[in-house]
C-alpha cells in the first residue's frame, strides 16, 4: 500500500507572512537568553535542556499579541533554538581549557587556538548532525521527536495560551525562589568541611609490606555541599524524568562521596604543597 500523501499543516495556496523583522529579532534575543541560561545550566547541573521548546512557548506568546503567523511563530522558535548548541559548545570545552591550564589566561594566541578548536568542533557537529538529523526526527519510534514536538506546540498554541500561561507562572515561581535565596531568608545549600583519615589525624600509608619500604603520609580536608535548593536544579529533574533523575545523582555521590575523598586521602599532602600559601583547598594533616 502507498503511503498518503505528506499534507502540510499550512496549505500551499495559503499567503502567511513567514520571514519578518519582527520574527527574527525575537528570536535573536531568545538566543541570547536561552544561550545564557543553558551556559549556567551545563556549568552548574552538568547538562544543557533543549532550547526548542521554551522558544516556541515564548516566541508564540510574543508574537500572538502581535498578531502574527504561525509561520513567524515557526521562524522564531528556530533562531531561537541555537542559542542552546551555542552554549553547549562553550561548556563542555570550558572545562578542558581549565584542565589543559589555559583558563585564565586565554590572550594573544591561544585565545585564537581555542576559537579555532571550538569552530572545529562545531563544523564537525554540524556535518554529523546532519546525517543524523532525519533519523532523530522521523524515527518512529521516538513518540516526541523534537522538531515533531516542537510543531505540536505552535499547533496547540492556535487554539490558546493556556501553555503560555504555565510557561510564565513557573518562571515567575523560580525568580521568587532563587530570589530568597539570595536575600537569606533560607539556606540554598549548606557546605561542610569533612577531614579525611581519622576526623583530620594523619595516617601513614604502607607502599608494601616489606617493613624497610617507606611509608607514605596521607590525609587531607575537603568540602562537601549539600543538595542545593535550586529551581534549575528542579526544573532539570522535572525534564529528564525521575530515571535518569536518579542516575545522574548517583553519578555525584560516586564522585564526592567516593573519588573525592579517595583522591583527598592519597594525594591531599603532595597537592597541599603545590599550592600558593593561605589558599589550600586541600589541607594537609601531615606529622
Amino acid at each position: 500500500m502507498t503511503p498518503a500523501k505528506h499534507q502540510p499543516y499550512v496549505p500551499e495556496n495559503v499567503s502567511m507572512r513567514e520571514f519578518t523583522l519582527r520574527a527574527v529579532l525575537i528570536g535573536l534575543v531568545l538566543t541570547a537568553i536561552l544561550g545564557s541560561a543553558n551556559a549556567y545550566l551545563g556549568l552548574r547541573a552538568g547538562m544543557t535542556i533543549a532550547a526548542t521548546y521554551p522558544a516556541a512557548v515564548i516566541g508564540m506568546a510574543f508574537l500572538r499579541l502581535m498578531k502574527g503567523s504561525l509561520l513567524e511563530e515557526n521562524i522564531a522558535r528556530t533562531i531561537g533554538s541555537i542559542g542552546e548548541s551555542v552554549a553547549a559548545g562553550a561548556v563542555f570545552t570550558i572545562p578542558a581549557f581549565v584542565l589543559a591550564q589555559l583558563w585564565p589566561g586565554l590572550v594573544m594566541a591561544k585565545y585564537w587556538q581555542s576559537v579555532a578548536l571550538m569552530v572545529i568542533g562545531g563544523l564537525l557537529g554540524i556535518l554529523f548532525v546532519t546525517l543524523l538529523r532525519r533519523v532523530m526526527v522521523e524515527d518512529p519510534e521516538l513518540p516526541f521527536p523534537e522538531s515533531v514536538a516542537a510543531s505540536e506546540i505552535h499547533k496547540a498554541g492556535q487554539q490558546g495560551s493556556k501553555a503560555a500561561k504555565i510557561l510564565f507562572a513557573n518562571m515567575g515561581f523560580g525568580a521568587v525562589v532563587n530570589a530568597l535565596g539570595l536575600f537569606n531568608v533560607f539556606e540554598p545549600v549548606h557546605t561542610f568541611v569533612v577531614n579525611i583519615s581519622a576526623l583530620g589525624r594523619s595516617l601513614l600509608l604502607r607502599t608494601s609490606t616489606n617493613p624497610n619500604v617507606t611509608t607514605v603520609t596521607t590525609g587531607g580536608t575537603t568540602i562537601f555541599n549539600s543538595p542545593a535548593v535550586s529551581p534549575a536544579y528542579f526544573g532539570v529533574g522535572y525534564i529528564i524524568g525521575p530515571r535518569l533523575a536518579s542516575l545522574n545523582f548517583a553519578g555525584g555521590v560516586l564522585a564526592w562521596g567516593l573519588l573525592v575523598p579517595l583522591l583527598t586521602f592519597v594525594m591531599g599532602p603532595s597537592l597541599a604543597q603545590t599550592l600558593p600559601a593561605g589558599t589550600p583547598p586541600t589541607r594537609s594533616t601531615s606529622q
